[in-house]
């Protein structure tokens, strides 16, 4: 959440994986920028907090509904480790990529829900999951362990979906409504699922770190345009983040929170 926490999450990288022993880091980027005097501060990326996070050992970034919020999209979105959601008409970036390092492959997914994506901000919306699903199971393209991040308002549908390709992913990751959930599932056939990741940045406000008022405003129908810019928290720094311990048949074995 905003810069400032992207330059404290990349200053502790290489100590987090040095003590957990990290073989990849994968970390959702898609509210790291502030843009100014917009209202959508704290929306979105850049190109130079994308450098400073994969200089400092992020493997893959991944987005939702805010991938297209930044100044920088064009130049973000042509980042070869930078993901988009793949269930969306978008010639532009990618929604898959597979890495590889001395025999580890790990394939990551970002996948976006239609539950967060609002009326109007997104053009296309995305397709439904499941589709979306078997269209990347048809693509051959899953390839060594399988990672996906589901970007999405609803637990239920997380929770949902994570059962129905249980045993066919490694892990499948929520991200979206900044709250984190407290357990790790080990479905039955191996696949490690979170419902929600949770954010890294200041806490001190409802709103997964953003000052509500923006939101009030909206749950009561009323206009927000002559509000100041959305603006982030002021309290202390958290770290939303969970460790998936992966056997070399691509089961997720264990998971442990970190906060």
């Amino acid at each position: 959440m905003g810069p400032e926490a992207a330059k404290w999450l990349a200053g502790r990288l290489p100590q987090l994986r040095q003590q957990h022993d990290a073989n990849w880091v994968v970390v959702n980027a898609e509210n790291s920028a502030v843009t100014g005097p917009s209202p959508m501060n704290g929306f979105g990326m850049t190109a130079d907090i994308v450098d400073m996070l994969i200089d400092a050992g992020v493997d893959v970034v991944t987005g939702g509904n805010h991938s297209w919020d930044g100044p920088d999209v064009d130049q973000v979105f042509a980042h070869p480790r930078v993901l988009r959601p793949w269930n969306l008409n978008e010639t532009r970036g990618q929604g898959l990529i597979t890495v590889e390092r001395a025999g580890s492959v790990l394939t990551v997914v970002n996948l976006l829900s239609p539950t967060a994506a609002l009326p109007g901000m997104l053009s296309p919306v995305p397709e439904p999951l499941w589709p979306a699903w078997q269209a990347l199971e048809r693509s051959g393209n899953l390839r060594g362990a399988v990672l996906i991040d589901l970007h999405g308002e609803s637990p239920w549908e997380k929770a949902s979906f994570a059962t129905a390709v249980d045993g066919k992913i490694t892990a499948l990751v929520g991200t979206h409504t900044h709250d984190p959930t407290l357990r790790g599932h080990i479905l039955p056939k191996g696949t490690g699922y979170v419902t929600e990741l949770g954010m890294t940045g200041r806490l001190g406000f409802t709103g997964g770190g953003f000052d509500p008022v923006h939101f009030a405003h909206e749950f009561r129908n009323e206009g927000t345009s002559e509000l100041p810019p959305y603006e982030l928290a002021t309290g202390r720094l958290t770290l939303g983040a969970v460790v998936l311990s992966v056997s070399a048949a691509g089961k997720t074995t264990h998971i442990e929170r970190l906060s």
